[in-house]
């Protein structure tokens, strides 16, 4: 949905958007509907069926479009080129004034590793490649150039953003420094226990989690300290953390509390009222003694490692959950080659699509992120440096580290060249499946494509490709109703890697499109990824699973076991 009140202040000229139009109808004064005179089943929304139509400007009637009939809506491909265009500049637009607005507030690297994440240069190469081929069309060419103009205007503003973000943001030494002294803290896991204990103490809700003090200690004296701010503005903050949960907080038994007690029952009217007064100088001690163990750690933290640079690879791209905290710093420096899908995480009440990159940082933020995750397996993997004497990584080294957490990159494939065929290993594993299921061959017979379809998306039935492509296999797949393929978790076994030494990983995900010329299945990863294409060649058979058919019951990848 496009205003052009907002169209405007993202600098999209609306003249060409204008001359797009579209015939809707509507009966008396509710929603517009793209006029249907067929009465088939989900053809069309229901409203509209036998409406008289009339060319409307798109602009000006897309926001009274009923929610049904936006789906069908068509206009001719230039122009919707350039409608997709204005909606992504505008959007850019809008995220990046609401970080202009953000500018006077703290610059924590939590903050830039979101705007990082949302800005538009990760859009930047699909959107200009989809407006650059329509820039000498005759009908819409200029609006074509004037979009590729406001786009790259909205892009640099968000570059210029990002780097005064960068600049007043902490150094990351300071963020290095005060994470390694709460990891030096918490390794000796006394100030856990002893934040527990409290915990236990306080009356909350059945179906309340304990509040986790030390955490909230950790979080309030690291978000002062690594800003620069002094030590007592750190104990401060993380006072007000923990009396935000246990301000007034009334305790359910007295005995539930650390022995020996630090006040006398004298004086109070009730042992509850002792035992509460009891409670709040507890846990106010609890919080000076965290940031005196805190400040200490601090002091001794000997910040190992230099400033050369190292590859590393980190899994639970963005870094942008509350946990990643301590890690955000990372997401200021260089990445190295493209971001690969690594499954999903929760968010909320959902999922999200979870990512890995490759980094290029200096070695002693290398070190502090692998020892900081050092009981999380594979968030942080490191790699090689830069070869003496070359400024950028070995972009084999930066496909070996990608390799660790997504077994099939695109680029692989393409260094196979022209006319790659398949490899013994990948003719071999074909073979073996089509003699496992011989036995089967004769349910399909016929041209009943439903039968096969069937099967295949429960898994049991594989589509194994011709190893002379095209031929009989490619034909069979063609037939399929792939379009409904979408909505069903299938298995892609894959050869992996690059050649000579490949492997061959099973990928679990959604078939979206199947090209018969040159063989590529268009394949979208578990988790809500973005789709990407497989080669043929490189394909041992697609097939469903009639065990695990949800997501969230697969893992992102997994070996083949043949």
């Amino acid at each position: 949905m496009l205003r052009e009140k907002e169209l405007l202040a993202a600098g999209v000229d609306v003249e060409p958007l204008r001359q797009i139009t579209v015939v809707l109808g509507r009966a008396g004064g509710g929603k517009w509907h793209v006029p249907s005179g067929t009465s088939a089943w989900r053809s069309h929304c229901r409203h509209a069926e036998h409406l008289r139509g009339s060319p409307l400007v798109l602009l000006d009637a897309c926001e009274q479009v009923c929610r049904h009939c936006a789906a069908v809506v068509r206009i001719e491909p230039g122009e919707d080129v350039l409608w997709r265009a204005a909606a992504e500049t505008v959007a850019a637009d809008q995220r990046v004034r609401r970080l202009e607005e953000q500018e006077a507030g703290p610059r924590s690297w939590e903050s830039y590793a979101r705007a990082l994440w949302e800005a538009p240069r990760h859009q930047d190469a699909d959107v200009r490649a989809r407006l650059e081929p329509w820039t000498g069309d005759r009908a819409v060419g200029e609006g074509a150039r004037q979009l590729v103009q406001a786009w790259t205007a909205v892009l640099e503003r968000s570059e210029r953003l990002l780097a005064r973000w960068r600049a007043g943001a902490p150094a990351a030494r300071s963020a290095t420094s005060v994470s390694g002294a709460c990891d030096a803290v918490a390794d000796g896991g006394n100030v856990q226990q002893a934040g527990a204990q409290l915990a236990a103490a306080v009356v909350t809700s059945r179906w309340a989690d304990p509040f986790d003090a030390w955490s909230a200690v950790r979080r309030a004296w690291s978000g002062v300290r690594d800003q620069g701010g002094t030590r007592e503005a750190g104990r401060a903050a993380a006072m007000r953390a923990v009396e935000a949960a246990w301000g007034g907080a009334r305790v359910r038994d007295v005995t539930a509390l650390p022995e020996p007690p630090l006040l006398s029952g004298a004086g109070f009217s009730s042992p509850a009222r002792w035992a509460d007064a009891e409670f709040e100088q507890r846990w106010q001690a609890y919080v000076l003694e965290c940031c005196d163990q805190l400040e200490e750690a601090l002091r001794a933290v000997s910040g190992d490692g230099g400033e050369d640079r190292q590859l590393i690879l980190v899994t639970g791209w963005p870094l942008t959950r509350q946990q990643d905290a301590e890690l955000a710093y990372l997401a200021q420096y260089e990445q190295c080659g493209p971001t690969v899908p690594f499954g999903s995480r929760r968010a909320g009440y959902g999922t999200e699509p979870e990512h890995a990159v490759v980094l290029a940082v200096p070695r002693f933020a290398a070190l502090h992120a692998a020892e900081h995750t050092r009981e999380e397996p594979q968030r942080i993997v490191l790699g090689p440096g830069p070869a003496p004497g070359s400024a950028a990584p070995d972009m084999r080294d930066v496909l070996a580290l990608l390799r660790r957490a997504c077994p099939y990159l695109p680029a692989d494939a393409a260094g196979d060249g022209a006319g790659a065929v398949p490899t013994a290993m990948v003719t071999t594993a074909r073979a073996t499946r089509r003699t496992e299921q011989l036995g089967r061959r004769g349910v399909y017979a016929g041209t009943d494509s439903t039968a096969v379809y069937n099967d295949l998306v429960v898994g049991k039935y594989s589509w194994i490709p011709d190893d002379n492509h095209p031929g009989p296999a490619s034909t069979e797949l063609e037939s399929l109703p792939i379009r409904w393929l979408k909505d069903w978790l299938l298995c892609l076994d894959v050869e992996c890697g690059e050649r000579p030494e490949t492997v061959l990983y099973r990928l679990y995900g959604t078939v979206t499109s199947y090209e018969p010329r040159t063989g590529e299945v268009t394949f979208v990863p578990t988790g809500g990824h973005p789709a990407f294409t497989v080669a043929v060649h490189r394909i041992v058979a697609l097939t469903g699973d009639r065990h695990r058919r949800r997501q969230g019951q697969v893992p992102a990848h997994e070996p083949y076991d043949g």
